[in-house]
């Protein structure tokens, strides 16, 4: 199948087509149009030019086509998180490029939540997953957390399975992480540097790395924990307000809080703005680096990961496993980085002019 094809389906120019596949950073003029191109593309099992016309001729072996699901587990759909969104357009140019054939794209949060995996429903639900669907599968790639339980599940559906994540796995499979819990160390330790001394967490608490990183950083820096500076809530920007709203209304409020992603911290600092309190302007620092945290007013402080490396080494990992290039489960560790930006100030700089967005 060519662009051509994908363009007569979705009503639209193979230039645009060409774009949207090609470029995950790409600013489509419609989200509508990004999203029926992406969907057609997996609908016909698009792959370039080259690999597809080797499927076509059969020059190469069979094998050398592989079919892989992709598991989302955070949201209900990735447009949720940014962070998601941009992971997920990256994987799947790299599968197309890959020869790779994108059977599935599931989106599901009660894969990361304990208590729906605790339950017998779960299996019910990956086995309504692969109900319908009665193609080769060659491999599975998980884009977030996901409980034990649930892993051990979808481990009876797919032998070859890695995931992308911030939580490891224990071991459970092959794995790409950029440790949640160092991150938030690096995050708080430099608030601490920064002078700060009463810090808070937005974010999710149970199970989750960052939170155990955050708590591990106040020890470090020999800070006393305050349960009235955890705001403990799911990922998304109107949590991030209602975080700043509730802090705001403490009588000693944090004067820093790491957010556990950026689009919550992006949710506090339009409250700077929306609320017009000149009285609360606490620095914000958060992770992940989306395109959105360079246009925040402040900018955003945050620790950046490698979204590119992560998709790349996952789908090394992948493959080498399907091609029998490995037995034993394997992971690689990726750094985040510190991006220092206009939302975190010293301590002693509190008194200075705030910024709105």
């Amino acid at each position: 199948m060519s662009l051509k094809e994908i363009a007569q389906m979705t009503g639209v120019s193979v230039s645009t087509v060409g774009r949207i596949l090609n470029d995950p950073k790409h600013k489509c003029s419609s989200e509508e149009i990004r999203k029926r191109v992406l969907e057609a593309a997996r609908k016909i099992s698009y792959i370039p030019n080259a690999n597809a016309r080797k499927l076509k001729s059969g020059d190469g072996r069979a094998d050398e086509i592989y079919s892989i699901n992709i598991l989302l587990t955070r949201f209900a759909n990735e447009t949720a998180d940014p962070f998601y969104d941009e992971l997920l357009m990256q994987l799947e140019k790299e599968l197309r490029n890959s020869g790779c054939i994108i059977s599935n794209v599931w989106h599901n949060a009660e894969f990361s939540d304990e208590k729906a995996s605790r339950s017998e429903s779960i299996g019910t639900l990956i086995d309504s997953l692969y109900a319908d669907d009665e193609r080769r599968h060659d491999g599975l790639i998980i884009i977030g957390k996901v409980t034990r339980r649930a892993l051990r599940v979808l481990k009876t559906k797919e032998k070859n399975i890695v995931s992308i994540n911030r939580n490891s796995t224990n071991y459970e499979v092959d794995e790409v992480l950029c440790d949640g819990s160092r991150i938030a160390r690096e995050a708080v330790a430099y608030l601490a540097r920064l002078g700060h001394t009463k810090i808070g967490y937005v974010g999710d608490c149970h199970n989750e790395s960052r939170f155990t990183g955050y708590q591990a950083a106040l020890a470090e820096a020999h800070l006393a924990p305050d349960l009235d500076y955890v705001f403990d809530t799911a990922p998304n920007e109107t949590n991030g307000l209602i975080a700043y709203d509730y802090f705001k209304g403490l009588d000693e409020p944090p004067t820093a809080v790491y957010c556990a992603n950026d689009i919550l911290a992006i949710g506090m600092i339009k409250g700077f703005g929306k609320r017009r309190q000149k009285v609360y302007i606490p620095s914000v620092i958060s992770s992940d680096d989306i395109d959105a945290s360079q246009y925040t007013k402040p900018m955003l402080t945050t620790i950046s990961l490698p979204k590119n490396d992560m998709v790349r080494f996952a789908l090394m990992l992948l493959l080498d496993r399907i091609r029998g290039g490995h037995k034993i489960v394997s992971r690689l560790e990726l750094e985040g980085t510190l991006i220092i930006r206009e939302s975190c100030r010293n301590y002693s700089e509190l008194t200075e002019p705030e910024y709105y967005i």
